[in-house]
């Protein structure tokens, strides 16, 4: 199988990963606009998207909505993303989003950028920035190594730090991920400190990849995290099941969507939708 690197599916199909205090989406952190994870599981060859040239252009629009129980408002995200693949594995990404958090608005800034290192090593980078950070975190920033080490056996590395208004979060990924046939799966661990606290959560992942660069996945995750409770950020037990997937059209369209439900501790429970469409060229 050839390498295809984290940043190629966080950032080409928008798969989820919990990101620490769930600050940039009400969905994990990638399925809906401006998520920005620590890294995220690569991709099977047919996953790619269906080009005659891998140096394309894609830009696409995305929203999101949360319902939050009790008596907390809905969440909304709206997001425009820019996407290059410069060929030979090298892709970055840029996106703005307009967020709102419990009837406060914010704006993000993000981007990512992904290389091959080596035939069997790749490493990504990327971050955002909030200038109005009324509920999103001030910045983040983050880094990740996937390395083959056998052939469709996957293993991912990464570290993030987040700096809200009132503390910082440093969250590391170690993440193993088998390709066979046309499915994966990937199992990780996202150890994090806070508060001068320490916090872990897992994940599960099972994909199944159809058609011309077509996937669908269903991810599970659970543990202690920072959450933000609208007052602030906490450390709480976080659940999370979530249903996420990218559809190619044509050629040139495509739509990726996201289903979830989260439980964030004994605060609120969230249940959304994100859908969102791009086009190549």
């Amino acid at each position: 199988m050839s390498l295809i690197k984290a940043a190629f599916l966080a950032l080409g199909v928008y798969v989820p990963v919990l990101a620490m205090a769930q600050q940039a989406s009400p969905m994990p952190s990638n399925v809906s606009p401006g998520g920005t994870g620590v890294a995220s599981p690569g991709a099977p060859p047919q996953a790619a998207q269906p080009a005659a040239s891998d140096q394309r252009t894609r830009v696409g629009f995305s929203g999101s909505y949360e319902n939050l129980t009790g008596t907390q408002p809905s969440w909304h995200d709206y997001s425009v993303r820019l996407n290059r693949n410069f060929g030979s594995r090298r892709i970055l990404d840029a996106a703005i989003t307009e967020a709102r958090r419990f009837d406060r608005r914010d704006s993000q800034f993000s981007a990512m950028y992904s290389s091959p290192i080596s035939s069997k090593l790749s490493g990504s980078i990327g971050g955002d920035f909030s200038p109005t950070h009324r509920v999103l975190a001030r910045y983040s920033l983050g880094g990740t190594l996937q390395y083959e080490f056998a052939p469709a056996w996957l293993v991912h590395g990464g570290l993030k730090t987040t700096e809200f208004n009132d503390v910082r979060v440093n969250q590391g990924l170690l993440m193993l991920e088998h390709y066979f046939s046309d499915f994966s799966w990937a199992l990780g661990v996202r150890p994090s400190r806070a508060f001068g606290s320490s916090a872990n959560s897992t994940e599960l992942r099972g994909g199944y990849y159809y058609g011309d660069g077509n996937s669908v996945s269903v991810s599970l995750s659970g543990g202690r995290e920072a959450t933000n409770i609208g007052t602030g950020i906490v450390l709480a037990d976080v659940r999370t099941i979530a249903v996420f997937g990218r559809h190619w059209l044509d050629r040139n369209w495509s739509t990726h969507y996201a289903v979830g439900h989260t439980r964030q501790g004994d605060f609120y429970t969230r249940n959304g939708i994100s859908l969102g469409i791009d086009y190549a060229f």
